[in-house]
């Protein structure tokens, strides 16, 4: 419905600030984010917060405003919020210390996107090996293993992905290669994002992934994706939660460094609004450095790194 019934005149009218703004609200049209040899994306997105009144949207989209707030609220309250729980209990913290800071009504960005795939000519799945988006991963450190970020702008906690049958989406392995993610009918694939990461002092991993061209015998499918996408609240720090867990366990909790490129033992913590924007603001935005088959930017003093 975003996609084919609006027209691409409405579609400017509800184009998303991205840079401006640091927030994904709207559309991100086509051809927004640089993939790598001057090809850029063939990826369309609407996307609505959590709260679907937060803006206005396109005419054919609003009778079916009610059903996006059912499944935004299905999403938070009865996948989401259990998820939380169990890292916290996984953690020896109370319950709800992650529900706690991802309340419903409290000022954030949490979001239901739904994405199209376009298909691309020859020549530009050459160029990119068959990238459509590359895997990222924020790290403050390299200790031999890396912390990541998602790919698809996985900056957040939680990332719930309602799985559909053409494949796309590939995971690296402890053994460092790509593995497609099979679909499993009326599953959700759950990943957790760089927010969550630093909130667990780097205890739970955010998975390195990235999107890429299906498979032949599904190359003539649209691929059509739901997503929703959960964030902390705006004014939460992105510090590591007191925990005796990570006590016993050793993990080093230094993620950011200051502008001199140092680590810091704490209080240089970026909150969730100022993560999320500098995140948005930046991705496929920047000037990368190559560093072997990795590419790499700092942000908010976290480098993150782009796997292709």
């Amino acid at each position: 419905m975003p996609f084919e019934h609006v027209s691409e005149v409405e579609k400017q009218k509800y184009t998303a600030d991205i840079k401006g703004t640091g927030s994904w609200q709207g559309y991100k049209p086509r051809n927004y984010w640089h993939i790598s040899n001057g090809v850029h994306d063939q990826l369309e997105t609407y996307n609505i917060n959590r709260d679907v009144t937060k803006r206005s949207h396109p005419e054919s989209i609003r009778p079916l405003l009610p059903e996006v707030q059912a499944f935004a609220r299905h999403s938070h309250f009865n996948v989401l919020h259990p998820i939380l729980r169990l890292l916290a209990i996984g953690l020896d913290v109370s319950e709800d210390t992650f529900v706690n800071m991802h309340s419903w009504d409290a000022v954030g960005e949490t979001y239901v996107r739904f994405m199209k795939y376009y298909p691309r000519t020859a020549e530009e799945e050459e160029k990119t090996d068959n990238v459509w988006l590359k895997g990222h991963t924020g790290e403050s450190y390299d200790a031999g293993y890396c912390s990541s970020i998602q790919v698809a702008l996985d900056f957040g906690t939680i990332t719930l992905l309602y799985s559909q049958p053409v494949a796309a989406l590939q995971i690296m392995t402890r053994e460092r290669t790509w593995k497609w993610v099979k679909h499993v009918e009326n599953a959700i694939v759950i990943n957790a994002g760089d927010a969550m990461e630093f909130l667990s002092g780097g205890y739970y991993r955010a998975t390195i992934h990235r999107v890429v061209q299906p498979p032949p015998d599904q190359q003539s499918y649209t691929r059509v994706s739901a997503f929703y996408f959960a964030l902390a609240n705006d004014d939460i720090k992105l510090a590591p939660v007191s925990s005796s867990v990570l006590q016993q366990t050793g993990i080093d909790t230094t993620r950011f460094r200051n502008d001199a490129g140092m680590d810091v033992e704490g209080g240089n913590y970026p909150t969730m609004e100022a993560w999320r924007k500098g995140r948005t603001s930046a991705y496929g935005q920047s000037e990368l450095v190559k560093q072997g088959k990795v590419e790499e930017e700092l942000i908010g003093g976290v480098v993150v790194k782009h796997y292709s």
